[in-house]
């Protein structure tokens, strides 16, 4: 299910869609009665929450400082490292001095907080909190963090995409597929561990269409693009469409 839900957070869609398609399916793995992620500007100093979604409806957005001693999600960007709690009441303390009051939607009987990372910094925090006491386990954490691993690829993969093709054009960037002897040895000849459709394929997932929509630009069937992406996956030692497409740009196979 997790690997499902990575091939749904598409980088071309915005942080308020992903959150979406992320909270339609994660209710499934855990209690998210609220589910929200927040990206860190470090030049404002500020936590950014969009999209944030309680009990399948979407709040307002808000932002909280960084240096805010009364917020958990400050808490945790600012240390990097993981909130568990299952009873607010009684756990609260381990992390603040002051028990924090909601800015908005309802005040959480159980929450977990990770932070999102990128290239070792702390770039945001993901967080469910839901109405109900001791409802998780430490396996929910670890779904979470690979929720929020999923999210930072896609917002990284649109950053990347969001460079112009040419400079001081607006639209998105066009990806192409480099040649192998543009690259380093090792990675021009895992490059060619592809075949000639399978590296269609993998250019197609990067400008952001369906396996149905790269079938149809190929002639064949979508089961026949989905057991292309397997193949893609397999040799590129990844498990989902995102991982697979950060992978090929960190490597240059796509530029």
């Amino acid at each position: 299910m997790l690997n499902e839900i990575a091939d749904l957070v598409d980088p071309q869609l915005s942080i308020e869609e992903i959150l979406e398609v992320i909270y339609e399916n994660v209710n499934q793995l855990t209690d998210a009665y609220q589910f929200c992620v927040g990206i860190y500007d470090e030049k404002e100093g500020l936590i950014h929450y969009k999209g944030l979604i309680e009990n399948g409806r979407r709040l307002p957005s808000f932002s909280v400082d960084i240096l805010d001693e009364t917020r958990l999600a400050s808490w945790c960007v600012r240390n990097g490292r993981d909130i568990f709690i299952n009873d607010f009441d009684r756990e609260f303390s381990k992390y603040l001095s002051v028990k924090p009051k909601p800015i908005t939607g309802i005040q959480p009987q159980a929450a977990l907080y990770t932070p999102l990372k990128l290239d070792h910094k702390t770039v945001g925090v993901v967080v469910v909190r839901t109405i109900r006491k001791n409802v998780y386990r430490p396996h929910h954490l670890h779904l979470l963090k690979t929720v929020g691993n999923f999210v930072v690829r896609a917002l990284e993969l649109a950053r990347r995409s969001a460079i112009p093709f040419v400079q001081g054009e607006g639209r998105k960037k066009e990806w192409l597929l480099n040649s192998p002897e543009n690259l380093k040895t090792k990675s021009g000849k895992q490059l060619q561990q592809l075949t000639l459709r399978e590296k269609q394929v993998l250019l197609s997932l990067a400008g952001g269409l369906s396996n149905k929509e790269i079938g149809e630009k190929l002639f064949v069937s979508p089961d026949t693009i989905k057991t292309h992406t397997l193949n893609i996956y397999r040799k590129m030692e990844v498990g989902n469409r995102s991982s697979a497409i950060l992978k090929a740009v960190e490597l240059r196979w796509i530029i």
